[in-house]
């Protein structure tokens, strides 16, 4: 576990753009669900274990708070950490920032989620294996760890 956030840089695309020459809306949601991948697989939670196990992450909420305008600049960079957890890890909440080229906070996005089961299509439990990976996690300063219910 460590308190550094999963950080990386991404370019801007002209896709992302809307016409007002701004990076549209969904464009900043769409980096945060890469970067939740990344902070999955980096933790050992691959595509591919999930597969297996047959679970999948689902979210609840995804609240984005809007602080600057990106443009065509240049890179952004995102972060991502893991900001709340049950002590079972059926449900999750993560924290990104997304920065502008000159290190301007642009947007911080919460999100919370929980694991589905893709057989029954229900909510489901991790297994063991995969909550001791979760709580290996990056972990904002404020983590909350919540009982399980």
């Amino acid at each position: 576990m460590t308190d550094k956030p999963l950080k990386k840089e991404f370019e801007v695309q002209w896709s992302d753009l809307d016409p007002n020459r701004h990076m549209r809306h969904s464009a900043y949601n769409d980096y945060a669900a890469h970067m939740r991948l990344k902070i999955f697989e980096e933790a050992g939670i691959s595509v591919k274990l999930m597969e297996e196990l047959k679970i999948g992450p689902i979210l609840f909420r995804e609240e984005t708070i809007f602080l600057r305008e990106i443009g065509m600049q240049g890179n952004i960079t995102l972060t991502v950490a893991l900001s709340k957890m049950r002590e079972d890890g059926t449900r999750w909440s993560f924290y990104h920032e997304i920065f502008r080229p000159d290190g301007i906070k642009a947007a911080v996005l919460n999100i919370d989620g929980a694991w589905l089961d893709l057989e029954k299509r229900k909510l489901g439990h991790p297994p063991q294996e995969v909550v001791d990976l979760l709580k290996r996690m990056p972990r904002t300063a404020d983590f909350e760890m919540a009982p399980a219910k």
